[in-house]
């Protein structure tokens, strides 16, 4: 299996950050997801040029595991897809002020991904971890939630749960957050997290 040349994995990752642009891949559900890996295995642009450098059963995964996976945390302006993909999320401060307050900062070299957390500051010389992500990502956020438990018995922790709309989460999934919360000592709180479009360099000029 030939490397993959760095130029060309640039090329394919901005390639599928415009696919995954076009169809809100934050939004898209496991069914949808799935078609879509089929059709981007069968893409010239995408699947055609991988299958240049590794076997055909190993484009899927490649993709799933790779870039997928980066287009989320570029959202949040993480990682090389990021200066690629058009849309973005309002960001980690963002979070923090939903989450906490806004009085509260957050406290610099201290994001983290897999999942999205981070220290923030508060007005009285508080401080909070904080750890934030759609549904799927509870079990890790719990798990990250335990780790810092399991350091501080007195830190303040903080899981916010995204979601892209208004409308509350389903009354089964904020049931089991705020149990498993409470078992941390733990605050949980539902958060309205959408993704919009990056502004052009025409939108900011007055």
């Amino acid at each position: 299996m030939a490397t993959l040349p760095e130029p060309i994995r640039l090329e394919i990752f901005a390639e599928l950050a415009r696919h995954f642009d076009a169809m809100r891949w934050e939004e898209v559900s496991s069914p949808a997801a799935t078609e879509m890996y089929d059709r981007l295995v069968k893409d010239p642009k995408i699947g055609g040029r991988l299958a240049r450098f590794m076997p055909t059963e190993k484009i899927r995964p490649w993709i799933k595991d790779g870039p997928a996976k980066q287009y989320r945390r570029a959202l949040e302006g993480v990682g090389p897809m990021a200066q690629m993909t058009t849309r973005e999320y309002p960001g980690p401060q963002s979070v923090v002020r939903l989450a906490m307050g806004s009085g509260w900062t957050l406290r610099a070299q201290t994001l983290d991904v897999k999942p999205m957390r981070c220290l923030a500051d508060g007005p009285d010389s508080e401080s909070a971890f904080i750890t934030w992500g759609p549904m799927s990502s509870l079990q890790g956020m719990v798990w990250h939630a335990c780790l810092r438990r399991a350091e501080s018995e007195s830190q303040l922790i903080t899981i916010a749960v995204t979601k892209p709309n208004t409308a509350p989460l389903p009354d089964d999934d904020w049931r089991l957050s705020l149990s498993l919360a409470t078992i941390l000592r733990a605050r949980c709180e539902q958060i309205t997290y959408a993704v919009s479009r990056k502004a052009t360099a025409d939108s900011r000029t007055v």
